[in-house]
């Protein structure tokens, strides 16, 4: 995060990040969707943990977004 919040800055972009605790995602990654690793052998996993931190920062993220999008689009 350090490193896009300085080229954010330096290019003068209107920029908000943030960190949650636990999430183990970019943006809004499927609440439903297992890890799967590089071996198609062993099953998907599912962590209860990380998947309740992910619906937690995807369900503060999303009104975040929204109203950044509709300021930014110029929409009400």
């Amino acid at each position: 995060m350090p490193g896009i919040d300085s080229m954010m800055k330096a290019m003068g972009k209107s920029y908000m990040g943030k960190n949650y605790e636990g999430a183990i995602h970019g943006f809004m990654r499927a609440q439903d969707d297992p890890k799967v690793g590089n071996n198609p052998e062993v099953p998907a996993v599912r962590d209860p943990v990380e998947e309740q931190a992910n619906l937690t920062a995807a369900k503060d993220a999303w009104p975040i977004t929204v109203a950044f999008l509709k300021k930014n689009l110029g929409l009400n």
